[in-house]
């Protein structure tokens, strides 16, 4: 679970800080999403005019990447060096997932934002523990790739799945007749787990493979 550091009116002792001005941004993305986020908002959530955000962020831009950056060091996706592999890979997809999913709206900003000091970290690391596993450098980041596209993926399946009738449990009478009983029954099965249950063993399989070749 995330970390929550809910900046409330009151509490406007000290400076007005890079770092307040950041809070802020991520008390407006959790209620209204990441693409209404505005500089003109987050000054309201501290009382202070939009001007003296631009002390800190020479434009909205900016102020998003440096609101990521503080969203991956809440999320906490680098789990104990200690864990082998294996475990640590599904630690730290589970992190980015449930990170995701908790707010999901920063999703279709993934592929835009510019990288940062924590999103670099996580990546090199990632990279880096697979290594150790045995995995030349390209397999690693490849297998980084994959995973980041799997959660993704997962957090866009279970943004559908609770959508409309899916949230009421009413998935097996969505499905088409034609199908056969073991496969009706099969994916009857698999709506009613989480997305990122069903692939993300896949994905282990699949790199321990690699490793055994």
């Amino acid at each position: 679970m995330l970390a929550t550091n809910k900046i409330s009116r009151g509490d406007m002792s000290g400076s007005l800080n890079r770092q307040r001005f950041v809070d802020a941004a991520l008390d407006v993305i959790a209620d209204v999403g990441v693409d209404k986020l505005s500089m003109r908002r987050v000054a309201s959530q501290l009382g202070v005019s939009a001007m003296a955000m631009y002390k800190h962020f020479a434009n909205k831009d900016e102020l998003l990447g440096a609101a990521f950056e503080e969203f991956i060091a809440r999320a906490e996706v680098l789990p104990d060096d200690q864990l082998p592999w294996d475990e640590w890979l599904i630690v730290s997809a589970r992190g980015m997932y449930q990170a995701l999913c908790s707010e999901m709206s920063w999703v279709p900003w993934l592929g835009k934002l510019r990288l940062g000091g924590n999103a670099l970290r996580v990546t090199e690391r990632f990279a880096a523990k697979l290594a150790e596993s045995g995995l030349a450098t390209d397999a690693s980041v490849r297998v980084y790739m994959a995973t980041i596209q799997l959660v993704v993926g997962a957090v866009c399946m279970r943004a559908s799945l609770h959508a409309g009738h899916w949230q009421q449990g009413e998935a097996a009478a969505a499905m088409p007749e034609a199908l056969s009983p073991e496969i009706f029954t099969g994916l009857a099965n698999a709506v009613a787990q989480e997305p990122i249950d069903i692939s993300l063993p896949l994905l282990i399989e699949g790199v321990r493979h690699q490793l055994l070749a």
